[in-house]
């Protein structure tokens, strides 16, 4: 069936629910939880109420995830889809001397010819990857006015102090530099015993909140995420066990990620 017909089929049920007298009307809304998905997108009742009791669980009562990993042996993690698509969008700022966290794999996917010359952060010196080693958490540890641009992604959660992180990364950055940034708004805690970074999650707020007291830029602040990606994430489903759609409703109350991107302006 075309998308056209589709409509043509939405439209005469609704026209139909209409006409129905106003108790059967608001008894088949009452019920909507009870009809099949495609018969509540008829009604235009796609998003119905569930009286108490009648929510199904299904695959989903258990209190274990399906996996412990984010998602990696399932697939691709959720996160990963809303980090690649706030990256993908801004690609073009991904150029001249660049900077990435351990590795710089997104460099080169999103900048490629556009890149001049990148480099590798890491705090462990045994990261052969990394050609600069510093700790965020140390005032001025990176060197300043060098890169035009940052790609700091789910990274500033792992450090104690995150106002010196975001300060060390804007300084780092030359005038006209772009900083792309994204933080976790809900997510497993890494709790490996080897493991004692896992610190903090950001609303959307908190990252604003974070750039206005130390960058002298405006930035572009978004989420991306829903109620249904963020549960799936944390029962580590991977992204190719939702559908597209699903993925790409964003609720600002209900963030999996936060993403930024600021540009440092030159002086006058």
């Amino acid at each position: 069936m075309t998308e056209s017909s589709k409509g043509r089929l939405r439209d005469a049920a609704r026209i139909w629910l209409r006409r129905l007298p106003s108790p059967i009307q608001a008894r088949l809304r009452r019920n909507a939880y009870r009809m099949p998905a495609a018969v509540r997108q008829l009604f235009g009742t796609s998003d119905p109420d569930y009286p108490l009791g009648t929510v199904r669980w299904g695959s989903l009562r258990r209190t274990t995830p399906f996996s412990r990993s984010w998602g990696y042996d399932r697939g691709t993690p959720i996160d990963r889809v809303y980090i690649e698509q706030f990256l993908t969008k801004h690609a073009a700022d991904v150029r001249g001397s660049c900077l990435e966290v351990l590795n710089a794999d997104y460099t080169q996917r999103f900048g490629g010819s556009r890149v001049a010359s990148s480099d590798v952060l890491d705090i462990d010196t045994a990261n052969t990857l990394a050609t600069v080693f510093a700790d965020l958490d140390e005032p001025d540890s990176i060197p300043p006015e060098r890169f035009d641009c940052i790609i700091f992604t789910q990274t500033l959660h792992l450090v104690p102090d995150m106002r010196t992180a975001v300060a060390n990364v804007w300084r780092a950055l030359a005038a006209g530099g772009v900083l792309l940034l994204t933080v976790p708004a809900i997510g497993r805690h890494d709790a490996r015993k080897s493991f004692h970074h896992d610190r903090w999650r950001v609303t959307k707020t908190g990252v604003e909140w974070l750039l206005a007291g130390i960058t002298d830029a405006p930035a572009d602040v978004t989420t991306y995420g829903n109620v249904l990606s963020c549960a799936a994430f944390l029962y580590g489903i991977a992204a190719e066990e939702l559908r597209a759609e699903e993925l790409q409703v964003f609720d600002r109350e209900f963030p999996l990620i936060v993403a930024a991107r600021v540009v440092k302006e030159h002086a006058p």
